[in-house]
């Protein structure tokens, strides 16, 4: 008893700098058990040691308890421990916030979280990627869309994401300054929901098309993805399409070959 008494002090003291009350649990019973493992090492090389002497070792071996107590109070700030443990009530927190939107409004876009319809036909994990004016975009998706009609298209899926997770994406704004350029070099600016526009040279004007240009397919904390569309004139399979974006903040020209083929009916 009186040996678990001592070993007890020196443990309580080592931990007593603290002050987040589960990090102090987990560090002391690190700390034991590297007790225990030296004195089980001390019993190994000396069979015949004491009891008390093993643990005495042990305890100097691991050192001063007030000079430790220093160090891992410098180690294990408090206010960390409790942003960890407000961060265990945050996921609960947004979930029911999502219900709770999701459940008083209309709107494709008031969740948290969710998806607008739609299909990513060949998801691309490793795709250009850049970083503009605080926010990273990515190429998630390509594939040619071969439609029985004959109006083919070329799918592009990008995601914009931003580090801080309360900022909700405008896509709009995202997209104002988007051009894509097809397989033929025609390059198609951005227009509204559903509008795609050809920019060229004005010697050789092209009439306006009238295709779907960009969809909000789904959405999450921090980010959305976003399927574009545009012809797919003179593509083979392996050519490139390009998205380019210009804004006040900087700029990207993201690249990709499209080489899946999909029949859409």
């Amino acid at each position: 008893m009186f040996l678990d008494f001592k070993q007890d002090q020196w443990l309580d003291t080592a931990v007593s700098g603290i002050r987040f009350h589960l990090d102090r649990k987990r560090v002391r019973r690190e700390l034991e058990g590297h007790l225990e493992d030296k004195k089980a090492d001390l019993r190994r090389i000396f069979p015949d040691i004491p009891e008390a002497e093993a643990q005495s070792r042990a305890l100097a071996a691991m050192g001063d308890p007030e000079e430790l107590k220093t160090a891992l109070a410098k180690v294990h700030k408090p206010w960390l421990g409790w942003l960890w443990q407000a961060s265990q009530w945050v996921m609960p927190l947004l979930m029911f916030a999502s219900l709770v939107l999701s459940s008083n409004c209309r709107g494709i876009d008031c969740s948290i979280w969710g998806r607008n319809g739609g299909r990513v036909y060949h998801q691309i994990k490793d795709g250009d990627a850049a970083q503009v004016g605080g926010y990273t975009f990515q190429i998630t998706g390509a594939a040619f869309l071969d439609r029985p009609e004959g109006k083919d298209h070329i799918q592009l899926a990008l995601r914009a994401s931003s580090p801080r997770f309360w900022e909700r994406v405008d896509g709009d704004a995202v997209l104002a300054g988007l051009t894509a350029t097809g397989p033929d070099g025609a390059r198609y600016r951005m227009a509204g929901q559903g509008d795609a526009r050809w920019v060229g040279d004005e010697a050789e004007p092209r009439e306006t098309v009238r295709r779907p240009s960009w969809l909000l397919h789904r959405w999450g904390v921090g980010w959305k993805e976003f399927l574009i569309y545009i012809p797919a004139e003179g593509w083979t399979p392996g050519d490139r399409a390009s998205l380019e974006l210009e804004s006040g903040v900087g700029g990207f020209v993201l690249s990709v070959p499209v080489e899946e083929k999909v029949r859409v009916e």
